[in-house]
């Protein structure tokens, strides 16, 4: 019995360790490798227990092993996608410098989601009081299951009956010449989203710079800003040095750009938009450079397919050997033979997927008559065991494939996609939780399809699903009804799905970001994506990165609104006030200046402190990007920047003594350099100049 689940274990730890290590970035701590990990083998062993719970049940067999298993894997699950993981999301996103800072961003943030769980529950506990007169300690258990089903089933229906339909028509439709349409989509769309999230990336940076040129150098807040610019420094492609050294137009920066305050909130949310502009880039640039890939491997296919010459690209006609010969033979399979066995595995999809709906439509029945194609499998298989739990788990992880399919198609879960070497922390650890959040809910809608949700034989063995999850029946409407007639709504969603009426309806009801992918376009992305697939092969040819052509001064004129750059005039830059034009000295605005400051001295009083003086000594001159002249005692005067982004302690007010020095000596910061220095020495390697 225990075999079928030892065999599972090995191969689920092996494609954790393979995930982890594609997809995870260098930069992502072990804790939160280890956070990911757990919660994706508790979340797959559900889906493995089931199988040997089913044939324990109908043969009678031992079963506290399986209980025990069950119960740590299921609130395992329950605890990590409620309460931990999204907590902890939050937390390695969070910009602030302390932990104490970091987990009070996080509850603000998850604010939202403990509160609808605490209102959902005292409603269900109010339920259970008008219905049973009583509330028992051993009802809280059941209620929270009941809650956390009806979402992951409402959700789970929804989400599986779109893989149900799609998974077996992209099936049919993935010929070469319709995958190549698909990319030249996507390329359009990533390459826009390239060179948005560049163009944000080089504010950011030049923001981190007039920030850390404005910020006196003795600052109670100099080691925070120090930690922002180190850390750009180190994992930016857009470097400040080189903005420092004129590589790139200040004057593109918005007014707004220049809000923050010289106070820790202000510069942690710098450093999380720092965190976010650069994982945003590196995930949009692995994007477009695999879709690029992908689609001229399309193109080589189809050009063989034309010429009749099935010689793989990169291979001499006078190669032989093995390899040589192996590549060859899986490149005439792929241009020959695929087509053909892509189009029986859609057809041998779409019987799955109607037996699918058939026993989900079916489960009202509850046994009698016995109308489910894979309940009548699985009872008929009793003979051999491993028969029968294969018979169970290929119907779980197709549902579990076509929901996991739909989720990571929709819009809004584009952030924590699984990107090669880029994905951060947070998308994992999303991830990790959205996995768990479906798994159990998944397994228990199976055991209604196969009628295993209550007493399996006359002999009365149950599943220890049903013995655990069989307790939500003390909220009658969410833990029996919700799981028996819900499914009905599944035949009316797939036939929506499957004539295209749901993009309809959710185009006008919804956002787009809650709208699916769909790989049936031809809008103006393809038309641009098929000019960036054509020119990113010759840039290949000639020698150049995927990517580097995004760069090009003259993409604009081939491409126009792919991107998106719209000059600030010079005569309306926040920079231009009081600076020197055309070399000569500023002189108006340097006066205007010299007497705004004057006035300003004077409405704050003259009794300034001497510390005060000293900070306002302190103050390192600005270039004449930012002011229009600087005094030689080193105060900058003339320019607007100077005033927009001023200390919070200003001329008048200054930090308390204990604060600024536990700045200085770094005592106050909880380890945030010592965080800094560790992610520096985890090998991760400093880009040298801008990539695409």
């Amino acid at each position: 019995m225990w075999g079928f689940f030892a065999v599972g274990f090995v191969g689920m730890a092996c494609a954790i360790a393979w995930l982890l290590r594609r997809y995870a970035a260098p930069s992502v701590p072990y804790i939160v490798l280890a956070a990911t990990a757990y919660a994706w083998a508790v979340s797959m062993s559900i889906v493995l227990i089931t199988p040997i719970d089913v044939w324990a049940a109908l043969k009678h067999q031992p079963e506290r092993g399986i209980s025990i298993l069950w119960r740590i894997t299921y609130w395992s699950t329950q605890m990590l996608t409620w309460l931990v993981l999204p907590f902890f999301q939050v937390y390695a996103d969070a910009g602030d410098f302390t932990v104490g800072g970091r987990c009070m961003t996080s509850l603000k943030e998850n604010g939202l989601l403990y509160g609808l769980a605490g209102a959902a529950g005292a409603v269900g506990l109010m339920v259970i009081v008008v219905y049973e007169k009583t509330l028992a300690l051993s009802d809280l258990p059941a209620l929270g299951m009941a809650l956390s089903n009806t979402f992951g089933l409402s959700a789970g229906i929804l989400l599986m009956g779109y893989g149900l339909v799609e998974i077996p028509r992209e099936m049919w439709k993935a010929d070469a010449g319709h995958l190549l349409k698909w990319c030249a989509h996507r390329a359009g769309r990533f390459a826009e989203e390239v060179l948005r999230t560049t163009n944000e990336l080089e504010s950011v940076v030049t923001i981190i710079v007039a920030n850390d040129k404005q910020m006196p150098r003795r600052d109670p807040l100099r080691p925070y800003m120090a930690a922002i610019s180190t850390a750009a420094e180190e994992e930016s492609p857009v470097k400040p040095s080189a903005v420092v050294a004129g590589g790139y137009d200040l004057d593109a920066l918005a007014a707004d750009d220049l809000e923050y305050n010289y106070d820790k909130a202000g510069l942690a949310a710098l450093r999380r938009r720092l965190a976010a502009a650069i994982h945003d880039f590196k995930g949009a640039a692995a994007q477009y450079e695999e879709v690029i890939r992908q689609a001229l491997d399309q193109e080589a296919i189809i050009k063989c397919r034309q010429l009749g010459v099935y010689e793989p690209p990169g291979l001499a006609a006078g190669d032989v050997g093995l390899r040589a010969n192996m590549r060859r033979a899986l490149w005439r399979w792929r241009c020959v033979g695929q087509p053909v066995g892509r189009k029986v595995m859609a057809v041998l999809l779409v019987c799955f997927s109607g037996c699918v709906v058939w026993s989900e439509a079916t489960i009202f029945t509850g046994g009698h008559p016995d109308l489910s194609p894979f309940s009548r499998a699985i009872r008929g298989s009793l003979g051999s065991e491993g028969g029968l739990q294969l018979l169970v788990m290929m119907p779980l992880a197709y549902i579990c494939i076509c929901t996991y399919f739909a989720l990571f198609r929709i819009n809004a879960f584009n952030y924590n996609k699984l990107l090669p070497r880029t994905t951060t922390g947070a998308a994992l650890m999303q991830n990790g939780s959205l996995m768990a959040r479906f798994a159990a809910p998944t397994c228990w809608n199976l055991l209604h399809m196969i009628h295993m949700d209550g007493v399996v034989d006359e002999a009365g063995g149950t599943t220890v699903f049903t013995q655990n999850m069989g307790t939500m029946t003390v909220l009658p409407v969410l833990g029996k009804h919700l799981n028996t007639y819900l499914p009905l709504l599944l035949v009316v969603h797939c036939l929506l799905i499957w004539l295209r009426l749901w993009d309809r309806l959710a185009g006008a009801c919804v956002s787009s970001k809650y709208k699916f992918d769909n790989d049936d376009v031809d809008d103006q992305y393809t038309e641009k994506g098929r000019l960036l697939i054509r020119k990113e092969g010759e840039a290949l040819a000639n020698g150049l990165r995927i990517g580097e052509i995004l760069a090009a001064d003259d993409l604009e004129l081939q491409l126009p609104g792919l991107t998106g750059r719209k000059r600030m005039k010079k005569n309306k830059s926040w920079f231009n006030f009081g600076r020197q034009q055309g070399g000569g000295s500023s002189t108006a605005a340097g006066s205007a200046g010299a007497s705004s400051s004057s006035a300003a001295d004077g409405a704050g009083g003259a009794s300034s402190s001497s510390a005060a003086a000293a900070s306002r000594s302190e103050r390192v001159p600005m270039l004449q990007l930012f002011t229009g002249r600087s005094d030689g005692d080193g105060e900058a005067r003339g320019g607007l920047l100077s005033s927009l982004m001023k200390n919070k302690h200003g001329p008048n007010t200054s930090p308390p003594e204990s604060d600024a020095d536990s700045a200085r000596s770094g005592t106050g910061l909880d380890g945030i350099f010592a965080e800094i220095g560790t992610s520096s020495q985890q090998g991760r390697g400093r880009p040298s100049s801008r990539q695409h």
